[in-house]
This record gives structure tokens, sequence and C-alpha cells, in this order.
């Protein structure tokens, strides 16, 4: 590390503290959903992987509330979302599977049930409204059940009645993204605290953001908005995805807006050892080593719109996998912090530089089997099928 850059970090971080982290922020945290014990060592974690399977963490639409969650007619040429007609068994019966392909996820899930009266997608529609936020919608779920499962593959269902209820891979992932979003109650484990903070790092925003600027220094670094700890996000994704090869989730919007997205790999460069203050050595820091991470995670799918087709964008919702292919999108974030070590080469803290950073990382244990809870989703055992791809 030559010495320009060494003055430059320091310039940077020379005024931060020893930066161990609080009880929100402690990555054993993550022993509650993790293969193996955390590995606080730093020497033992891998600095590059990915999830050795190529069919988890893909690529999904969050489902946004606003158009009606996963009761939205995504593939139907006049959607109409909360205004449409339920259709009565006696026209299922008459009806193609093509035209059966237009409904949405929920309410091929009830028919595939045989529940004409659509118990799945009528609490569905009670529970969101046309006026929600553009962002809210299931990512949590999404995001999980892209941790959880691999990729859904299409699958036909035949119901107690005869009718052929046809599942587009898409379908079966906001079902599944439901039921890990509401009924799956697995052991949690979060590191972070959330911010509320409104506001946007430099150049993260969206054309819809209410507040595209960042927020105040006083209130972009209050504690719930400066972390995760840079040393627990480094030990949590090292351990998780390359020393487990499990999934978890990291929510990338460093202020209020909620942005959970599965990640898939990451790629660390050591920059350099920087020089210690008579602080760190007072807080028993031995070292402090300057790290570059590049985290890649799955990004949403969109709705087929005609503009984006022409301009070349494959990334929408389908109901065929995307799972290695060129739909399947990602997204990478470039973070850049300090990680403290104590003389016996364990991790106990760390210090960001990039003013980007996660809010929260987490993860969720997956539960045995589907089940019925806030949303009757226990008959996803005989519509997922994963999907297989060819060596």
């Amino acid at each position: 590390m030559n010495k320009l850059l060494v003055l430059a970090t320091v310039a940077l971080i020379g005024s931060a503290h020893a930066a161990k982290w609080d009880r929100n922020n402690n990555p054993k945290l993550f022993d509650a959903v993790a293969a193996t014990k955390i590995n606080m060592t730093f020497h033992d974690l891998p600095l590059s992987a990915r999830l050795l399977d190529d069919s988890m963490a893909w690529s999904e639409t969050f489902w946004p509330s606003r158009f009606g969650g996963i009761a939205y007619r995504w593939n139907h040429p006049n959607p109409q979302p909360f205004k449409y007609t339920l259709h009565t068994k006696e026209e299922l019966l008459k009806m193609s599977e093509k035209e059966l392909s237009q409904l949405s996820p929920s309410e091929l899930y009830d028919i595939a049930m045989g529940d004409y009266g659509y118990t799945l997608t009528k609490k569905t529609l009670k529970s969101y409204k046309p006026d929600d936020l553009w962002w809210e919608g299931i990512c949590d779920g999404w995001a999980l059940a892209a941790s959880h499962y691999s990729e859904p593959d299409k699958t036909v269902v035949t119901n107690k009645d005869g009718i052929k209820v046809p599942f587009g891979a898409s379908d079966v992932k906001g079902l599944l993204s439901m039921h890990e979003a509401y009924n799956a109650n697995g052991m949690y484990a979060r590191v972070g605290a959330r911010c509320k903070v409104n506001g946007k790092v430099t150049g993260e925003s969206f054309p819809d953001d209410k507040f595209p600027n960042p927020p105040a220094p006083k209130d972009a670094n209050r504690p719930e908005c400066a972390d995760v700890n840079a040393g627990a996000f480094h030990v949590v994704i090292a351990n998780m995805i390359g020393i487990n090869s499990q999934g978890f989730i990291a929510e990338v919007d460093r202020y209020n807006d909620v942005w959970n997205q599965p990640v898939y790999s990451y790629d660390s460069k050591i920059v350099g050892e920087l020089p210690l203050t008579e602080k760190d050595i007072k807080a028993g820091i031995d070292k402090k080593i300057q790290i570059k991470t590049d985290m890649t995670y799955a990004e949403e799918l969109v709705f087929w719109k005609q503009k984006y087709a022409d301009e070349g964008y494959l990334g929408f919702v389908s109901k065929e996998p995307v799972t290695g292919t060129l739909a399947q999108t990602y997204s990478v974030r470039n973070y850049e912090y300090v990680i403290e070590l104590d003389n016996a080469g364990q991790v106990i803290g760390g210090e960001w530089i990039s003013e980007t950073r996660p809010d929260m990382i987490w993860a969720k244990a997956k539960v045995p089997k589907f089940i019925n809870g806030k949303y009757p989703l226990a008959g996803l055992s005989i519509i997922y099928k994963p999907v297989v791809h060819s060596k």
C-alpha cells in the first residue's frame, strides 16, 4: 500500500474512533441460522465466493402492493388491478389454458385447490391498496424464498374438477414469496438496526423517490443509519456465502426505503494495513485492514413493457425460469471499509469508508414444509417443483 493511499485513507477515517459492534451488530447473532458456527478469525474467511447452486438467488418482482401483490394479473393484456371480476367454476371449465395462464398467481392457487370462493385472492386484495408506496411489496418474502428454494419450474396442476391449472415460474415464485413473507416462522437472525431517516446515498436514487438527496450528517450518522458495523458485515458475508454457501438477505438501501435483496456472491480485496492510533491500541485493536468488497445480489424482474423490450431489456417477470438465462438479473454494490482485529486475529469491529452500505443483513431458518398461516399456502407442496438445469 503506497504512502499517498495510506494518507488519504487516514484523512477519511482518522477522526473515527475504534468501532466495535454493539449488541445489534454482533455477527454471532447469525449462529441461530448459519449451517456452522460463525467463524471470527480473519485468515479463515474466504476473500471471495459465490453460492454453489446457481438455481438459488433468483430474480423476481417484489410484487408491488399498489398493483395487488400476487393478486395482480401480470400476464393479462388488461390486468385491471383491484377491479377485475373473479371467474365462476362454470366459466373456468370453459376457459383455455392460455386464458387460465392470464390469471394472477393467487387466482391460479385458489383454482388449483378447488377453492372457487378465492380465499387467497380475496385476502391478498384486502391487504393492499392502489395508493401504497411505489416501493412497497414483499421483497422480504422474495429475497427469503430465493435464499431457501431453488428457482421453481413451470408446472400444470389438475384440480379435483379436472381443470388443468398452468403455473408459470413467476407465478410459483410469487406464491413462495408470499409464504416466506407471512407464513414462514423459522429462527430469525439480523445484524444492524432499521434506519427510518428519509434520503438516499448519492447516485442510488430512483426517479420515483420523494427524497432523492442524502440526509443531514447528524441524521445519517445515527447509530441505526451508520450500521451495519463493517467488521460484522465482512464476517457474515464470508461465513454465509464463503464458508457455508448459504444464502442471506441484504437490505441494501442505507436509509428509510426497504430493498431486501438475496445475496449471490462477493469479491473482497485487501487494500492494505492502516496505522493504529493510541485509542485503537487502548481498545485492544492489534491491526486495522482496509478492504474493498463487491457484493453481487439478485435484482428484481419487471413487468413487461414495450418500451423496455425496445431498449433490449430482458429481465421481465416470466412464465419460464430465468436462472441460467440472460433474464436473470444481478446488481453489484461496491463497499469499502476497515476491519479491526485483536492480537489473536479475531475480527472485533470495523469502520465504513464508503457512504453506501447495507442498512441490515438478515436471514431466517427454512421451515420444513409449506404451511397455512396468515395466508392459505400449504398447497405449495403440490405446486412447487424446482428447476433442473442440464449440466
